[in-house]
């Protein structure tokens, strides 16, 4: 159940992680915005610094300031959902089969073979591998018999 809802959660990280790097984006816009209209204020119109709370030089510092932490920030939230999707992977990835501490290597004669009696074979291979030989013995139509 747990595998099941990893990618909902996943989901859920990325729509979020869109929605607030569209707000931030739309802060950007909207500041830059104002930017440019102080810059058309005291340049082209002559109306001063002083209309605006702070002067210019103090206003494209604090845009510099807010664009490198909202850049920072999705900067954070990607590194978040690569970090979290990286660990639901290797969670997934299924685990060398071992014996004893040695990896277990299986092969299966004939190829794909469900069903029927098959003999097991374990031969050492070196000090860390270990090869697993089934060989189907008696087909699972001989057991049973034919199905009609």
């Amino acid at each position: 159940m747990a595998a099941a809802e990893q990618p909902n959660n996943e989901e859920h990280l990325k729509s979020r992680y869109f929605k607030i790097s569209k707000i931030f984006f739309l802060i950007a816009i909207i500041y830059s915005l104002w930017i440019a209209v102080l810059i058309m204020g005291v340049y082209f119109l002559r109306l001063g610094s002083k209309w605006a709370a702070l002067t210019l030089e103090q206003w494209i510092y604090t845009a510099i300031g807010l664009l490198i932490g909202l850049i920072a920030l999705e900067f954070i939230f990607i590194l978040h959902y690569t970090v979290t999707t990286r660990k639901r992977q290797r969670r997934e990835k299924p685990q060398p089969v071992t014996m004893q501490g040695k990896q277990v290597h299986s092969f299966t004669l004939p190829v794909g073979a469900k069903g029927g009696i098959f003999s097991k074979t374990y031969i050492m291979i070196d000090e860390a591998r270990i090869l697993h030989l089934r060989y189907q013995m008696i087909q699972p139509n001989d057991l049973w018999g034919k199905k009609q």
